[in-house]
């Protein structure tokens, strides 16, 4: 049989309780921490904050002092106490742990800028974008391999040359990053030292994309962002695919519209 307590000090809860009535009373400010209570079984006097401590709020399934108790009320011994809907309440910290949990991982399935933002789209410059390099590479691969029929030495620097080239425009396209975050577009370029240029979603007064020739026939395309504190391009995002998407995205943050909601 579990322990029961009474409050001396208190003739308004004169039912011997026990901790979890205890605990449930400290936890809705009827009883303080520092009031005096007595052990009915050895007559020893506790705080009621040293038999509370470290416990956790009873669930409604775990409460067997819960039959027959007496309906609890507050200090003052004419105000009666309404009885707390804790199946319900525990049904709504469930809900709302549940909510919250799902943004966090919702959260999750983003990168995250240096500045903590949730970064809603990150590209580079397309590798058709360096069509002439990537022409002159395959250019010299081809003869690369028909001098190495002829004399060796020719055509192993042919294709040394053609494999500097890729690795240049490799290098060219991956030290340019578009991005894209709740709160301003960001073009970041350099390799050894970063240089940056953003704009935020809310300055932006036009956004122009150009697709044509041969690189509007291979999909890319060229987006101009405009602020009103600047008659010019404030940010270019250049030879990126699905250009009109990534001015959608931009007119949605625009709008107050949430794309992580999708």
């Amino acid at each position: 049989m579990s322990a029961r307590y009474t409050l001396p000090q208190h003739p308004a809860f004169s039912d011997p309780l026990s901790k979890e009535d205890l605990y449930t009373l400290v936890a809705r400010g009827s009883l303080a921490r520092g009031e005096m209570c007595m052990d009915e079984a050895t007559g020893h006097m506790h705080t009621v904050g040293e038999l509370v401590s470290g416990m956790r709020r009873p669930s409604a399934s775990s409460g067997q002092a819960r039959i027959a108790r007496p309906m609890y009320r507050e200090i003052s011994p004419d105000t009666e106490l309404p009885e707390e809907p804790e199946a319900e309440a525990e049904e709504e910290v469930e809900e709302e742990a549940d909510e919250a949990a799902s943004e966090e991982d919702k959260d999750d399935d983003f990168d995250y800028s240096p500045s903590g933002e949730i970064i809603l789209h990150h590209a580079h410059p397309s590798w058709l974008g360096y069509t002439k390099a990537l022409i002159l590479c395959l250019l010299l691969t081809v003869a690369g391999g028909l001098l190495c029929v002829i004399q060796l030495e020719y055509g192993i620097i042919a294709l040394l040359c053609a494999s500097s080239t890729l690795i240049a425009v490799g290098i060219a396209r991956y030290s340019h990053d578009y991005i894209v975050t709740r709160e301003r577009v960001e073009l970041i370029w350099g390799i050894i030292g970063r240089s940056s240029k953003e704009a935020r979603i809310c300055d932006i007064r036009s956004i122009d994309v150009y697709e044509s020739g041969l690189k509007g026939l291979l999909g890319l395309g060229t987006i101009d962002f405009s602020t009103a504190a600047n008659a010019g391009i404030e940010v270019q995002f250049k030879d990126m695919r699905r250009a009109h998407v990534v001015k959608d995205l931009v007119r949605k943050l625009q709008r107050g519209v949430d794309p992580t909601d999708d």
